[in-house]
């Protein structure tokens, strides 16, 4: 058990290690405007994340058993889920915080700036955060309505003839949460930006004050018997992710000789991964959102290399992907080791992850036609550091999986 915490001690580490190397690389040589320009658009993005992957950082919760028998309730399992989630958003914190108060010209200058804005972040993504959790915990009963109802029939049966989209009527509350969520994090971002350059610094930290407080006076004091919605909730996300038979689902469709970029070997071992993560979070989704904020980015017409670093970063955060699927309940280490040796898993992780290869290479293709960037060098840089970066985390899996039965 204790070389079990150690080696997940270890993991973190090397996870924070490697968002304040990224922070620290990216803006040790920037003027305090420019660091603030750049902690914006970062809020911008953690306000589409957050909106986004929190239900299923929640959903379905693999120790609902053991909250069941502990009989967990009320503000104890509001600390609990907020823990929950809070946890993996602290990683981008100190990125933030590398982004700030890295600076390899004058490290003591501009603290009190420097330090407000760090106050700013936290404040907004811990309201955000505490916002999500109040939405996303009472979507259970919401969900349940859409799928069963005839008004939810009805609106399946109009989708599939006449969009020609197999979409779950079951996912409309948590959709609209998340738009609305995404829509409210980002307009407080720009008027915060537009207080801050008008009436200063004070102004835009006390906007992210009103973000903070509404989002935790919401969860704490609206979440009124949270008990009853996270079952509910929990049940709902358990069955919408269960593969159902029949069902019209990418995971239905998906068959293993379709993977024709995995090289024949690996096809199932990948084929499974790909089967687990569409379950558990619709990635094609997330990873499109990714691109979208990286385009509201590239629409601001900002610097060549903050560019490059945005697409660098969003090139990384791909890797997440990897990270989901080292999870012990996602797949158990002995299961693995039974299956194939450790090294084929190591390249079947890489190889997961070359399915977003064409579809960066595109999107950078097409920003370079509309807004000129990135260049044909820096997108060569972006795939060498993707890449990298995949063999990195994979190999990482692979330490993983070979300590865990030692």
């Amino acid at each position: 058990m204790a070389l079990k915490n150690n080696q997940s001690l270890l993991f973190k580490g090397f996870i924070a290690v490697i968002a304040v190397g990224m922070g620290v690389s990216w803006m040790h040589d920037a003027a305090v405007d420019e660091r603030v320009v750049t902690l914006r658009y970062l809020m911008l993005g953690a306000a589409g994340f957050i909106s986004f992957v929190t239900p299923y950082l929640l959903f379905p919760d693999s120790k609902s058993k053991l909250i069941q028998l502990g009989n967990i309730s009320g503000k104890k399992l509001l600390s609990y889920l907020f823990n929950q989630t809070f946890r993996y958003y602290l990683y981008f914190y100190l990125f933030v915080l590398a982004t700030l108060f890295a600076d390899s010209l004058a490290m003591g200058s501009e603290l009190i700036i420097k330090s407000v804005y760090s106050i700013y972040a936290l404040f907004f993504i811990v309201g955000l955060h505490s916002l999500a959790l109040y939405l996303y915990l009472k979507v259970g009963p919401q969900s349940q309505f859409w799928q069963e109802s005839e008004k939810g029939k009805e609106l399946r049966f109009k989708l599939a003839n006449y969009f020609k989209y197999p979409m779950d009527p079951g996912a409309i509350p948590s959709l609209v949460n998340t738009v609305v969520l995404a829509l409210f994090g980002m307009l407080f971002v720009i008027a915060g930006t537009i207080a801050g350059n008008s009436l200063g610094f004070i102004a835009e930290v006390s906007l992210s004050l009103i973000v903070l407080s509404t989002g935790v006076m919401v969860y704490i004091y609206k979440s009124r018997k949270p008990e009853r919605r996270y079952y509910h909730t929990n049940s709902f996300f358990s069955e919408f992710f269960g593969a159902s038979e029949g069902e019209d689902t990418i995971t239905a469709r998906r068959k293993v000789d379709q993977l024709w970029w995995v090289p024949s070997p690996l096809r199932v071992n990948v084929w499974q991964y790909l089967q687990q993560i569409d379950r558990k979070i619709p990635a094609g989704r997330a990873v499109a959102a990714g691109h979208v904020l990286v385009w509201l980015v590239a629409y601001q017409k900002p610097d060549i290399n903050f560019m490059v670093g945005i697409w660098t970063l969003f090139a990384v955060t791909h890797h997440l992907f990897i990270l989901l699927s080292l999870q012990r309940n996602f797949s158990p280490h002995w299961m693995l080791r039974w299956l194939s040796p450790i090294k084929n898993w190591v390249f079947s992780w890489f190889w997961m992850q070359i399915r977003w290869l064409l579809p960066l290479v595109i999107s950078m293709n097409a920003q370079l036609f509309v807004f000129g960037v990135p260049r044909t060098s820096d997108q060569f840089f972006i795939i060498a550091v993707y890449l990298a970066s995949a063999l990195i985390a994979a190999s990482i899996g692979g330490i993983r999986l070979k300590k865990s039965i030692l």
